[in-house]
């Protein structure tokens, strides 16, 4: 339990699982954790971490338990009919794990909460920047209307800073607002030849499947731009993500990163799913230049292998292997290296938002307040990134902290 951000009765849960009581088990869950199905299948599971027969190599399957819970034990638990609040009027902007973690919580407390969100659809990166086959869609409108049962209205294709104001929003009545906007801008690398035809970005490229709308007919064909022979660059989810995602395309994918698999930053039950499905993984490779075609288009990645050397401060760096590079055959590139804080300065027309240097939001360490007064702060737009858990965990936090300083 204490490896869990959330703080779910682990013991709870399993225990009622093992007797059979599945319903009672995802009530359990739920009583800190509003989104169990989303955690039942992307979480980064730090519990399992966290357990004692992780030393062992076998940790129990925490994430793996709360999926089965949460798919099985939903129908056999009470049903509410959706509450309609009349406490004072809080607006949150940006639908993501966090945004939406807040929200709920805070209308558990009574306030009349107002999501506001930019794009067609809530649920920010779990529904735009994640695969459907890790999150259906499904599934997460299922949660999102939990969320709304709550007594949270959700407005879609409202953006801040164009549709209305920060002064807007307490002018209509609002007495407090939360930014939740999260971090799903790329990170932009300089990298030679990265503006060419036929290069995305990860958060682009998750972005463009995701829009895709699944029928029988264009189930496994893009419609963009997308070669044969893709490369995708960077060793975590989202770049772990697109290479699976461009694989069900039917495509040729290698990922490449510049460390070894041991560090990627993803679990290794992932990666072990990518390989089965035909993935393959090129580490210790770092790419120096994306080459062109006649057509400036990619056609190709020259590549130099890495390894380790000992530095002259007696300890052990990557390196350039010398006389190493090599050419990738690839005619499309997917550049999956980190993302930034998406952008604020569009809400804040004044500049009163206190942004640190990497884009994130600064806010009060002990009340997640920012530089304005009654603005607060949540999830990847602060921390600039993180697993989904700790956004969750974060919105859940946030509202405390807003409660209490509505309530002095």
């Amino acid at each position: 339990m204490q490896g869990c951000p959330l703080g779910i009765n682990i013991p709870g849960f399993i225990r009622n699982l093992r007797e059979g009581d599945v319903g009672r088990a995802y009530e359990v869950i739920r009583e800190q954790n509003l989104f169990p199905s989303i955690c039942g299948r992307v979480c980064s599971a730090p519990c399992e971490v966290s357990c004692i027969l992780t030393d062992e190599g076998s940790p129990i399957g925490i994430r793996a338990l709360e999926r089965y819970c949460s798919d099985n034990g939903r129908s056999r638990s009470s049903r509410k009919d959706k509450i309609y609040r009349k406490g004072k009027k809080i607006a949150v902007v940006g639908s993501g794990p966090s945004g939406m973690s807040a929200a709920a919580q805070l209308a558990q407390k009574g306030y009349q909460v107002t999501i506001f969100e930019s794009l067609d659809a809530p649920g920010g990166v779990l529904r735009y920047g994640i695969p459907e086959f890790r999150i259906p869609k499904k599934i997460l409108d299922f949660e999102i209307n939990e969320i709304r049962n709550l007594g949270v209205d959700i407005q879609t294709n409202f953006f801040i800073g164009q549709n209305a104001s920060l002064e807007d929003l307490f002018e209509q009545g609002f007495v407090a607002v939360l930014l939740a906007t999260g971090a799903g801008t790329p990170k932009f690398v300089d990298l030679p030849g990265s503006n060419l035809g036929g290069v995305y970005y990860g958060e682009e490229f998750l972005m463009r499947v995701n829009l895709i709308k699944s029928t029988l007919f264009s189930r496994t064909t893009p419609n963009f731009v997308l070669g044969q022979r893709i490369a995708v660059i960077g060793s975590g989810n989202t770049a772990l993500d697109c290479a699976r995602a461009a694989k069900r395309f039917g495509r040729d994918v290698t990922l490449i990163f510049r460390r070894t698999e041991d560090d990627m930053r993803t679990r290794r039950d992932e990666r072990d799913f990518a390989k089965e499905e035909g993935v393959e993984f090129e580490p210790l490779v770092k790419p120096i230049e994306i080459l062109a075609d006649q057509n400036n288009f990619v056609d190709g990645l020259k590549c130099v292998r890495m390894d380790f050397a000992e530095s002259s401060k007696d300890q052990w760096e990557l390196a350039r292997v010398p006389d190493s590079e090599f050419v990738l055959e690839a005619d499309t590139v997917i550049i999956a290296v980190g993302h930034i804080p998406n952008f604020l300065k569009s809400m804040d027309a004044n500049n009163q938002l206190n942004l640190s240097s990497d884009g994130t939001i600064e806010v009060d360490p002990k009340t997640s307040q920012t530089s304005i007064p009654k603005v607060f702060a949540s999830g990847n737009v602060v921390t600039n990134a993180g697993p989904i858990v700790e956004a969750i965990a974060g919105g859940k936090q946030v509202a405390e902290r807003m409660d209490r300083y509505l309530k002095r």
